[in-house]
């Protein structure tokens, strides 16, 4: 009985379906966990800061100092400006604001950081990856 030298028995030979295969596997699972750590940071965020809503809000300028005065749908809403938010304001007849949601008392005359939708639409993109992977995966396990 021949027998076959040691180091070829252990030798595998991959054809190119199966080194893309293997390629797609692991950059879908690295996308995968990417884009859910994405996800789920963009979602704490989103618990921790709340969500915060388009209104337009007058400035008022008296004697005591400017007021800002907005409508929610809560009601109507007014708070006294700090001299740095006074300088900010371009259209005191008509500016954009955004008041929080679950507190609509508290108004930003500026719009919110764009870092949770960065993070969010990088989430996205990550899943994406990964879901064209797992699809590239089963065509490749039906053609190979």
């Amino acid at each position: 009985m021949a027998s076959t030298p040691p180091a070829e028995r252990y030798v595998w030979h991959m054809n190119a379906a199966d080194t893309i295969s293997v390629i797609t596997e692991v950059i879908g699972w690295f996308a995968l966990a990417v884009g859910l750590t994405c996800l789920l940071l963009a979602l704490l965020i989103r618990v921790a800061d709340g969500r915060w809503l388009r209104t337009e809000a007058v400035v008022i300028d008296g004697e005591g100092g400017s007021i800002v005065r907005w409508f929610t749908d809560d009601g109507f809403q007014s708070r006294v400006l700090s001299a740095d938010e006074r300088a900010h304001v371009t259209r005191p007849e008509e500016e954009p604001a955004f008041y929080k949601e679950r507190e609509p008392y508290r108004l930003r005359l500026h719009e919110p950081p764009p870092g949770r939708r960065v993070i969010r639409i990088l989430g996205f993109v990550f899943i994406g990856i990964a879901a064209a992977s797992a699809v590239i995966g089963v065509v490749l396990m039906f053609v190979g």
